[in-house]
Formats: C-alpha cells, sequence, structure tokens
C-alpha cells in the first residue's frame, strides 16, 4: 500500500485522538482544517487536487478565460492607482499557479510596467513546490509565502483569490427555538458522525433577524468566522490598492433563505460532489459557499471599500480581452476553437459556472470607482 492511501487512515487516528481529548466532540471548523490542512496528511497536501486528473476543475483549467478577464480588472486598477512603476500582484491560494502565470503572460501585451513585486500566497508546502516547479524555466521572479503573515504592508496592491474563502474552516449550528446551538463532530465506530448538541454557540453568526424569523425548528447551516480576520490581514497589508475576490457564493438572503435546510457544505471526490464531508478526512475536499454579504461587512470593518460584486457570467461577457478572443475564435471554427469556446460557454452560461460564481471588488486607500465596462451589472445593493 503507498503512503498516500496510508494518509487519510493516519489522517483519521490523529482526529480521533483530538476527539477523544475534547471529551467526544470537536467544532467542525477543526475537523475541517485537519482534513484539508493537516501538515503532510491534509487533502491539499497529499492529493492531486486540480485539473482533469483531480478531484474539480478550476477556471485555470477550462483555458485562459478568467486570466483574461482578470487582467483587464488588472489594468484598469493599475490606471486607477495612478499607473505606479512600482505596483505589486499578489494572488492567494494559488494551487497550481497556472492561472497567475497566464496571468502574467497576458499583462505583458498590456501597456503597463511588470509588476515589480509577484507574490503567491499558498498555504500547503507541495502546491509552493509545484508552483517554484512551473516557474522554474520562465523569467518571472516569483516569491513563495506560506501565509499573509510572511506580506509586508506596501502600498500599490493588486491582490486577487479565486476559490480560496470557499476552503476556509467553516463553524456549523442547528436553530431552536430561536437559539443558535454548536453541531460537533464525533466519532461513530470506525468513521464520524454529527453531534447536534444543546451547547449554546459562544459566537454566533450575524444573521439578519427576518431571515431567521422565517427558518423551520432545526434548520441547520453554517457560517464562516475566519472572513473578519482575512479582510483585516489584507486591510493591514495593503495600504493602498484592490481586492479581487471570485468564488462560488450568495448574498445572504440567498444563503439562508427558508428552504436551505442543510447548509451548503460539499466535498468534492473524483470530480463527482457529494454531501457526505465527514467521510475519509484527507481523501476529499470539503467547501462551503461564501455568504458575500457578511464578506463585504467584514472588508468594511477593515476599511476594504466594496466597489462592485456581480455574476461570473456577466463579468467574462463584457470584459473586453474575452470578447476579442470569442470573436477570433468563432471566426477560425476549427477544432481547437470550438473546444475553446465550449469552456468558455461552461463559466459564462447560467447553467454552468456563470450564475454561482461571483466576483467583488473592494479598494483601500484611493477614491476608487468600478470599471466602467462592468458599472451596470453591478448587484452590490442586493447584499
Amino acid at each position: 500500500m503507498s503512503e498516500q492511501s496510508l494518509c487519510p487512515e493516519s489522517l483519521t487516528q490523529i482526529i480521533r485522538q483530538r476527539i477523544d481529548a475534547a471529551g467526544g466532540a470537536i467544532p467542525f471548523d477543526q475537523f475541517m482544517q485537519a482534513a484539508l490542512y493537516e501538515p503532510g496528511l491534509g487533502y491539499y497536501d497529499t492529493k492531486t487536487v486540480f485539473g482533469a486528473e483531480g478531484d474539480f476543475v478550476t477556471a485555470s483549467e477550462l483555458g485562459p478565460w478568467s486570466s483574461l478577464a482578470m487582467a483587464d480588472l488588472v489594468f484598469d486598477a493599475w490606471q486607477q492607482m495612478g499607473k505606479p512603476h512600482d505596483w505589486i500582484l499578489m494572488e492567494q491560494g494559488s494551487g497550481s499557479g497556472q492561472q497567475l502565470l497566464s496571468l502574467l503572460d497576458i499583462l505583458v501585451q498590456f501597456s503597463m510596467p511588470e509588476p515589480q513585486q509577484i507574490i503567491s500566497v499558498e498555504h500547503c508546502a507541495s502546491l509552493r513546490v509545484r508552483q517554484s516547479k512551473l516557474f522554474a524555466d520562465r523569467d518571472w521572479n516569483v516569491q513563495y509565502v506560506a501565509s499573509l503573515d510572511d506580506v509586508k504592508p506596501a502600498e500599490h496592491v493588486i491582490y486577487y483569490s479565486n476559490e480560496l474563502p470557499d476552503a476556509f474552516p467553516v463553524s456549523c449550528f442547528h436553530h431552536h427555538d430561536g437559539v443558535f446551538y454548536d453541531r460537533l463532530v464525533a466519532v461513530q465506530g470506525e468513521g464520524f458522525c454529527w453531534l447536534d448538541t444543546d451547547q449554546i454557540m459562544a459566537q454566533s453568526p450575524d444573521i439578519a433577524p427576518a431571515l431567521i424569523q422565517a427558518w423551520p425548528d432545526h434548520y441547520k447551516g453554517e457560517w464562516n468566522p475566519a472572513l473578519a480576520a482575512w479582510q483585516m490581514q489584507l486591510s493591514a497589508i495593503i495600504q493602498s490598492g484592490f481586492v479581487f475576490t471570485v468564488d462560488y457564493g450568495y448574498s445572504q438572503q440567498e444563503y439562508y433563505r427558508e428552504a436551505r435546510i442543510e447548509g451548503t457544505l460539499l466535498a468534492h471526490v473524483d470530480q463527482t460532489a457529494t454531501e457526505d464531508v465527514l467521510a475519509d478526512p484527507g481523501s476529499r475536499d470539503i467547501t462551503a459557499h461564501v455568504d458575500f454579504s457578511a464578506l463585504v461587512r467584514a472588508g468594511r470593518d477593515g476599511d476594504l471599500k466594496p466597489l462592485l460584486w456581480l455574476s461570473q457570467g456577466a463579468w467574462l461577457a463584457q470584459s473586453p480581452s474575452v470578447q476579442a478572443l470569442i470573436q477570433s475564435l468563432a471566426a477560425q471554427n476549427d477544432a481547437v476553437s470550438m473546444h475553446l469556446l465550449a469552456h468558455a460557454k461552461r463559466m459564462l452560461m447560467p447553467f454552468g459556472m456563470g450564475e454561482v460564481f461571483k466576483l467583488l471588488i473592494q479598494s483601500k486607500g484611493l477614491d476608487a470607482k468600478k470599471p466602467a465596462y462592468l458599472s451596470q451589472f453591478n448587484h452590490l445593493e442586493v447584499l
């Protein structure tokens, strides 16, 4: 049996020991933290995560579309910052590093200087190694760091992430008679199970009372306490600049609607989504959708000004660089062009990734405006 196949079993034993030490149950965010990020054993350190051989496909594996659209955003942000020569490009949760590489290659075609500093923030050591190999034969001088704690405060920062906060460990609750109670993880046989306790949550989510009042009794859900700390960290680093967040999620009104009685937690294994997030920790990705209303509130508390929130489909469809490539490929009408256009359709259309994925733009320390070509598609008011 390979070392990799032993990892989930070894991780299971570690989590069982932690549950025993805690008296029989642990909060779900501790389980999720271990399942995804336990050094040498967690999912991101032991699995082939991205691409056709991984458990899910991200935007960077579907052609140049997200990188083209991001390049348009970066160029607009650089212009709004006053066209500085000493600007910084930073990506967090870079994964394979493919999107960062694609973005840098596209930016060469714009009338702007190369970033003075390129920073990739990636928690998992194995992914940092993978990125360094990807960039080894290129001229780009990329600084690889494990966390935002390793980044010094600076001006003229353009920061972006793609599918990052959905992987932050979340806290789970069940709601009964107007009170939020902890939903924990306990041992059951050789595996794990949910334990709905009568322990009142020490910290409960900030959800609009009108939404809570509409819930049926024993409503279950999750919330992301890590959003606030993340936004505060970004604000401390970015003295002036922009933050672009791309992820799947909803407004709070949609996230906690009455009919969503089991939350949004999902696991991904072999390109298949499953609601069984407790099985075989370390063998599967675990995610929850992003409450963008909570994210915007957290950002405002850290002086990150929200400028725009819209669907990925609208963002990509209005991107000048995306439009130009679509027109070029449509004119060529060959097999490669049709393949790329099929990927574009998957990212643009509501039945694919176009509607559930969103773009949030924030700024700090600038009199910034939303990109003119996206203004009419802004839905920030619903947050």
